[in-house]
Formats: structure tokens, C-alpha cells, sequence
């Protein structure tokens, strides 16, 4: 007979510890589903071992994206369950009640002794190992009569009168797991009670009052008092929130009462919300919504790379929205994108390009910043002369002084010059003291008069030039070059 696959194996397993949660009242469809999994079995055997790091089922390590194999690797992991065997031929009965002990929420059982002995009615052999210890710690031999294997001597009684040796709780890898009434939420009623609000709030198609459940949720995670806790929390609330939702949740950024709630719950959400949010901005029809994405992402700390990629979108308004992300917040990894960028056919995106490359300011802004220097468009060069850091831009002081050599625009060399005086290095400072002595003699007398008030914004290493030109035989230019002096002295 052919050996059922892992895969099959844990998806049965999923459906049935998915309906003995949320469903416990469906006592037909929990036993139909138990069927599904002794089916699946056959013959053959489940060793099924968790870890915090992945599922492995028959000795086979198991995707994450499998499924069923994240909900079952955690919900094992919420009762610190390391190992589960499973015999073949497995009674029906025997699974029901496995089934419901395995979904009932963390923190349900007071303690480890608590949880294996829910299980005493069953009547077959089935293993668990408890997380952090290398024993098999019970098995069900006969009806009513667990037997706990390994440990060390003396006894526990429960409040139906069962007697079994207690157990040894040494060498725990993970000090969330280590106290087991500390592994979940420490009232289940708690989450219960957020499970059945957001549900409702779904049903209902009430998106404001979803959020408010989800917002509570992740408050829940915050004050949890252990990992494992807060990690149930957000788990929860992943599998209540589908894609549509958390499109709900981001077109309430746009809504000035729910703005902060819905930013907030989207920046834990992560990447999802922010693939959601850039595919709202792109297909947004008014300014106000635009608007409204647009702040939100600016406030999203995961999933750049999805605006990132947007750099190479088709559509020149989805570049240039990706470009003013980017450089609103200050992506340095988008860099290659933007240069990639650098001589897109619009305008409107090259200035957006040139925004992000200067605020980004990066070292490797620095290449593609010099190539829209020489941009056809004089508005784009005013962008970019206009924009450049002082501090970090002072690689360019050559490249920008030797656009004095051919630049006809007058705005364009204003901005030059201004570009010269804030970089102040001594290449700078030799540029514009070439201009102002007139040594470009296709300049006219205002630009002679534009570099000595770009001198006196370059600091004290050009105190020396303007004392020389406040000297100077014409009448205009030591003007301009005292009250320059005067400016840096008051």
C-alpha cells in the first residue's frame, strides 16, 4: 500500500485542530474530519515533531507554506508539545478527543499535568513529548489510566482522583515554554472574547469596528506577559484578517477619524499592508485619497521593496509616486532603481528622481545626481542644483563648476553658484572666485555679483577672497563684496 504523503498528513491534521477550535460545537464535522486524518493514515504511522524553526512529519521537514503546516507546528508548540505519534488504526473517539485537548487555547490547562490528563479517557497508545526534554512523557494503554513514562518519583492527584507520577521539567531551550501556564494568553477568555468580536464585526461588514478588534489585539500582544503569549495573539489575528480586510483597514488611513488607528494596525501587519497601500495609491482616483496613501506609507516601516519596485512600473505617475517615497523616506537601497530612472522620457519623474537621489544623499546618489546635471530639461538642473547638500554633495564640486563653462541659462547659473558657495570646498572656492574677477568673460557683470554672495555663505575659508574683492577698482563688486563681509560679521 502507497504511504501517504507528510503533506496530506499535516493538511488533515490542520482541518481537524481548525474546527475543534473554532468550531467546537460541530461535533459531526470534528468526527468527519477526524475520519479524513485516520484515512489519511491508513497503516502507516505520524511522528510529527515541532520546533520553533519548522514541522517535520515522518522524519520529512515540512514548507511553511504547506498546508496546514504553520498552524500545526504552532498550535503544538502553544501546549509545548515537541512530539506527537500517532499509531495506525486509530479509534475515532481516541482523535475527537486529541483533537479538542490539541485546539483548546493556551493557558486553557493550568499545567502540563493538567493537559495530559484531559486526555485520560483515551484508550489507544499515543505519545507526546514535551518541548525541551528528550522522554516520551505519556501513553494511553488502557481506559482511564495514563501512563507517564520517565520522570522522577512521587505523585500529583487531579480533581477526578487519577494518580501519576510527576514529571521532571529540566533543560528547556526556550524559557517561554519552560512554564506551561505561562505559554498563552493568560485568560483564553480574553481571546475568545476578541475572536468572537472580530468574527461578528465581519459578518456584520462593520470594517471601524473590525479595526477596533484589531487594534486590540495587537495591544493584547504588547501587554502579553511571555513571547509565546503575544505570539498567539498576532497569530489569531492573522488568521481573522484576510487581504480584503487589511484593504479596509488601509482605505480607513484615508479617513481623518480612523487615520492613526489604521496606520498603526497596518505598520504591524507589514509588508502586505504596504503591497496594499501602493496598489491603492496607483489605482487612486481623487487627491484626497492619494493624498491619504500616499502619508501612510510614508509611516510604514516593512515592504520597501515593494515601493522599490514600483520604480519600474509602465506608468510614468506610479514611478514618480515610487520616486517621492523613496525619497521621503530616505530609502539608500532604492538607489539602482532611481538611477535606473534617471533619463525616463517624463520630466515630472526625472524631478522626483532628482528629490529622492538628493535626499537620499547617499555615496552612491552621487554618480546619478552628476548625470541630471546635464539634464536637457533646465528646470530638472534647477532641481538638482537647488537640492544639494553642502555636506554631502562635496564630491560634486568639480562637476558642478564645470558647468560654468557652457550654461546659458541664467537660473541655472544662479543655482551653480549657489551649489559652489554652500559646497565651499577649495575647488569651489576657486570657481567662484574665477567668476567674480570676471575670468569668464561670456558671463555678464550679475554673475560676478552672484558669486561673491554665494562667497559669503561659504564660511570663513572665504573671508580672504572678499577682503581682496572689497578692494577691487570696480565700484559694484567691491559693494557687493563689503556688505557681504558686513553680513558675516553681524
Amino acid at each position: 500500500m502507497a504511504q501517504t504523503s507528510p503533506s496530506s498528513i499535516a493538511a488533515n491534521l490542520a482541518c481537524l485542530l481548525y474546527l475543534a477550535r473554532h468550531h467546537a460545537d460541530a461535533d459531526e464535522e470534528i468526527r468527519e474530519a477526524a475520519r479524513g486524518l485516520i484515512g489519511a493514515l491508513a497503516e502507516q504511522s505520524a511522528d510529527v515533531e515541532a520546533t520553533l524553526g519548522w514541522l517535520s512529519i515522518n522524519g520529512k521537514r515540512m514548507p511553511a507554506s504547506a498546508p496546514g503546516v504553520e498552524q500545526v507546528n504552532n498550535q503544538l508548540l502553544a501546549h509545548s508539545v515537541s512530539r506527537l505519534e500517532l499509531p495506525p488504526q486509530l479509534d475515532l473517539d481516541v482523535v475527537v478527543l486529541l483533537s479538542r485537548t490539541l485546539a483548546a487555547y493556551p493557558g486553557f490547562y493550568a499545567s502540563w499535568e493538567e493537559f495530559i490528563a484531559s486526555l485520560s479517557s483515551a484508550g489507544q497508545r499515543v505519545t507526546l513529548t514535551r518541548a525541551g526534554t528528550a522522554m516520551s512523557v505519556i501513553s494511553y494503554d488502557e481506559p482511564n489510566a495514563p501512563t507517564l513514562v520517565g520522570g522522577r518519583a512521587g505523585a500529583l492527584r487531579d480533581e477526578g482522583g487519577l494518580t501519576f507520577p510527576a514529571l521532571a521539567i529540566t533543560d528547556f531551550p526556550h524559557p517561554e515554554l519552560a512554564n506551561p501556564t505561562r505559554s498563552g494568553p493568560e485568560d483564553p477568555k480574553i481571546l475568545e472574547g476578541l475572536i468572537h468580536r472580530g468574527r461578528s464585526a465581519d459578518e456584520a461588514g462593520n470594517y471601524p469596528a473590525l479595526l477596533d478588534t484589531a487594534s486590540d489585539f495587537l495591544r493584547a500582544a504588547d501587554q502579553a506577559t511571555s513571547e509565546a503569549a503575544a505570539r498567539m495573539y498576532r497569530l489569531e489575528l492573522k488568521r481573522l484578517l484576510s487581504r480584503n480586510h487589511i484593504t479596509q483597514f488601509a482605505k480607513l488611513a484615508t479617513v481623518a477619524n480612523h487615520r492613526d488607528q489604521a496606520v498603526e494596525v497596518l505598520r504591524q501587519i507589514g509588508s502586505d499592508a504596504t503591497e496594499i497601500l501602493m496598489e491603492l495609491l496607483v489605482e487612486a482616483d481623487t487627491l484626497s485619497e492619494r493624498r491619504g496613501y500616499y502619508s501612510a506609507l510614508t509611516r510604514m516601516p516593512d515592504g520597501t521593496k515593494v515601493i522599490i519596485h514600483h520604480l519600474e512600473h509602465p506608468t510614468w505617475y506610479v514611478v514618480r509616486n515610487a520616486a517621492e517615497l523613496c525619497g521621503e523616506m530616505g530609502l539608500a537601497e532604492a538607489v539602482p532603481g532611481l538611477a535606473r530612472q534617471v533619463g525616463h522620457a517624463d520630466e515630472r519623474v526625472r524631478k522626483s528622481v532628482a528629490v529622492a537621489l538628493n535626499r537620499i544623499g547617499t555615496k552612491e546618489a552621487l554618480e546619478p545626481l552628476s548625470r541630471l546635471l546635464k539634464d536637457p530639461s533646465p528646470a530638472i538642473r534647477v532641481q538638482v542644483l537647488g537640492n544639494l547638500d553642502g555636506t554631502k554633495t562635496r564630491a560634486l564640486a568639480m562637476p558642478v563648476a564645470a558647468l560654468l563653462e557652457a550654461e546659458e541659462d541664467p537660473d541655472v547659473l544662479r543655482e551653480i553658484l549657489r551649489a559652489l558657495g554652500r559646497i565651499a570646498t577649495p575647488d569651489a572656492l576657486l570657481a567662484l572666485r574665477r567668476v567674480a574677477q570676471g575670468e569668464l568673460r561670456r558671463l555678464g557683470k550679475r554673475p560676478r555679483t552672484q558669486a561673491i554672495e554665494s562667497l559669503a555663505h561659504a564660511g570663513a575659508a572665504a573671508t580672504p577672497i572678499l577682503r581682496a574683492f572689497a578692494q577691487d577698482s570696480d565700484p559694484e563688486i567691491a559693494e557687493a563684496a563689503t556688505r557681504a563681509l558686513e553680513g558675516a560679521s553681524s
